[in-house]
């Protein structure tokens, strides 16, 4: 008996995915999207990036003191243009390389003692984009685990500027209770409810710059802000390994409490992200690695059938347009088939 095929695919006679723009309808009933995947090909490899090895083990690491600055407002550090994303989905960012078909793995560690946590995030980046607010971005999937078991499967929409600025225009966070979807009420997307995207990882980053808009989603009390605390921090340290010309950069929210510092290595990425309270819990780099085609394929399959579910459980995501597969490297080509394969099972 052939796998179920997500909601969303179209598929020519034949089994040939085609493109389809039109937004997703609404009925009575929920709301039934009108494509979630097109196989829309880039022609242009994706340009290599190359990386250190990656630390092999947790580590508890080492951060400057959190900011002083009392929160505040935090306006956008830079205007947000459509126009301004020529290669918006190309997340090259030296501070936070993403190419299609990474995975990142972060542990967690107690903060007082440095003992490990039973709570890890995988972060994928797929083969996926998706436009939001006029600019195609770069879908990832994101899991939180704990004791074993997933508590949280995640869409996260994110794109770079030509300035090299990483932005994130959405999210949707599916809470995961029994092995079970359930529901997903902290959603947001820029350009819907009043919600604006806001800076990651800034692409010229200035510790002289004032707090600026991380995220903003006025219909679930979201509001983020980031800070540079260090541009090029040195001894950043875990037990196995130390980083130096380390970027810092304190996220914290007027309306929650601790702030969280995010320390990001040229070439690697994100290394450790640190609640700034001795009782709080350090995500640390423990795994990066380049997914093979039948991962990617599993990956790309997932996302899909979670925007499936996205589109029946939330109004907000519903206001988007389906996700697009992009083949933006030989790899990809392939999975696109794979894709295709499936489909017609």
């Amino acid at each position: 008996m052939g796998q179920k095929r997500p909601m969303g695919f179209l598929v020519e006679e034949g089994g040939t995915m085609r493109t389809d723009d039109s937004r997703p309808r609404r009925t009575r009933h929920g709301v039934l999207s009108a494509a979630a995947l097109a196989a829309t090909l880039t022609l242009t490899p994706v340009a290599a990036h190359a990386t250190p090895d990656p630390p092999t083990g947790p580590a508890a690491t080492v951060l400057p003191p959190a900011a002083t600055a009392e929160p505040g407002p935090c306006p956008p550090l830079t205007r947000f243009r459509a126009r301004n994303f020529a290669d918006s989905a190309d997340l090259d960012n030296t501070r936070q390389p993403l190419p299609a078909g990474t995975e990142i793995t972060l542990q967690a560690v107690a903060n007082d003692g440095g003992a490990l946590l039973p709570h890890m995030v995988v972060l994928t980046a797929t083969d996926l984009v998706k436009n939001i607010d006029g600019v195609w971005t770069r879908v990832l999937w994101q899991r939180d685990w704990r004791d074993g078991a997933a508590v949280e499967s995640a869409l996260v929409f994110q794109a770079q500027d030509d300035h090299g600025n990483i932005w994130q225009l959405g999210e949707y966070p599916e809470l995961v209770e029994n092995e079970l979807p359930a529901g997903a009420p902290e959603t947001w997307i820029a350009g819907v409810a009043s919600a604006r995207a806001g800076i990651v990882v800034p692409g010229d980053p200035d510790r002289d710059e004032p707090p600026y808009l991380r995220a903003e989603a006025p219909a679930i009390g979201l509001l983020q802000c980031g800070m540079v605390i260090r541009t090029s921090a040195d001894e950043v340290c875990a037990p196995a390994i130390c980083y130096d010309d380390v970027l810092v950069v304190e996220e914290f929210s007027p309306l929650l409490a601790p702030p969280v510092r995010r320390s990001y290595v040229p070439g690697i990425g994100l290394v450790a992200a640190a609640q700034a309270n001795s009782d709080g819990e350090t995500l640390f780099l423990s795994g990066r690695r380049g997914l093979t085609v039948a991962e990617r394929l599993a990956a790309d399959w997932e996302a899909v059938q979670l925007e499936d579910r996205a589109y029946e459980t939330s109004e907000v995501y519903a206001e988007t347009t389906p996700m697009r597969f992009d083949a933006g490297d030989g790899d990809a080509d392939a999975v696109r088939r794979l894709m295709s394969d499936r489909l017609r099972r």
